[in-house]
């Protein structure tokens, strides 16, 4: 789907240099900050399947920190 994408020059500018740096065109690079940014339906499982990897994987630290 085609659209308009209305940016301040500063703007249009870091998506410039965003598309130089990706090797790619600055639709290219709009569209995949979008998908990066944009919330996901999935988000809280992510974030939770995340946090309980990290807590067991770093469970020692933490209780070292704990009773540090």
């Amino acid at each position: 789907m085609a659209m308009t994408l209305r940016l301040s020059p500063a703007e249009d500018e870091t998506l410039a240099r965003l598309a130089r740096q990706f090797r790619m065109s600055k639709n290219q690079a709009a569209a995949q900050a979008i998908d990066i940014v944009a919330p996901k339906r999935d988000h809280a499982e992510f974030v939770e399947r995340s946090t309980k990897r990290l807590l067991t994987r770093y469970s020692g630290l933490f209780e070292r920190l704990a009773d540090a």
